[in-house]
């Protein structure tokens, strides 16, 4: 029975280590790698979006849950970490979409000559990170069971939108786009692939919802 310990010693430590500290480097990894370095798009005479009342703040990692059980038949582990992505990276995101929506949307010509400005107020970004599981060790054979899961926290998109010529105000209202990002399962094996897979999802969810904000002003020009 001793044998079986090594193999499973060495599946349970490939499974459960994932700290915050190495998180981290899974997170970054991807938003250096694709996402930090593109710039955002300027503001148009016609449209402006201001992100002053979107904080600029480093990633944030916090370790809610780290547990390692190794007893004599039955070892479990737990590792849950709360993750909150910059928010000003979001933002650079959305406001990116925003234009590129515009553009192809014709917001220019919809408009008919008014101002629109779009003020952020609130932007999508933590979730939450999972790997729990557990195995057991039988006489002569061993299970090993474990989940690796990712969940967005549901956080809209909130935004301020007036539209005006000179000084006069057509309309001046806050808009709220529903994020649809959903829980992700890990089928990729490597944790830090499932992580940039999520990552992925997030940034094209991000994207969406800036599509949406410029959809649901167009039906209020």
């Amino acid at each position: 029975m001793k044998n079986l310990y090594y193999p499973i010693l060495i599946t349970v430590l490939l499974s459960s280590c994932v700290s915050s500290k190495k998180y981290s480097t899974f997170v970054i990894g991807k938003l250096q790698a694709d996402f930090i370095a593109k710039d955002s798009l300027q503001n148009q005479e016609w449209l402006t979006i201001n992100t002053d009342k979107i904080p600029q703040a480093e990633n944030q990692y916090e370790q809610l849950k780290s547990s390692f059980i190794p007893a004599i038949i039955y070892w479990g582990w737990n590792s849950t970490i709360e993750c909150a992505i910059d928010p000003s990276i979001t933002a650079t995101w959305i406001k990116n979409s925003i234009y590129h929506a515009a553009d192809s949307l014709n917001l220019a010509e919809k408009a008919k000559g008014r101002q629109i400005v779009i003020n952020l107020k609130q932007v999508p970004g933590k979730f939450l990170y999972e790997n729990k599981g557990m195995a057991i060790i039988f006489l002569v054979a061993y299970s090993v069971s474990g989940q690796e899961s990712i969940s967005p926290a549901p956080i809209n998109l909130v935004a301020e939108i007036e539209t005006k010529s000179g000084e006069a105000s057509h309309f001046k209202g806050e808009v709220s786009i529903p994020n649809n990002g959903q829980p992700m399962n890990n089928i990729w094996k490597s944790s830090k692939k499932f992580t940039w897979a999520y990552l992925e999802e997030y940034k094209k969810e991000s994207q969406r919802m800036g599509t949406e904000l410029v959809k649901q002003l167009i039906q209020n020009l």
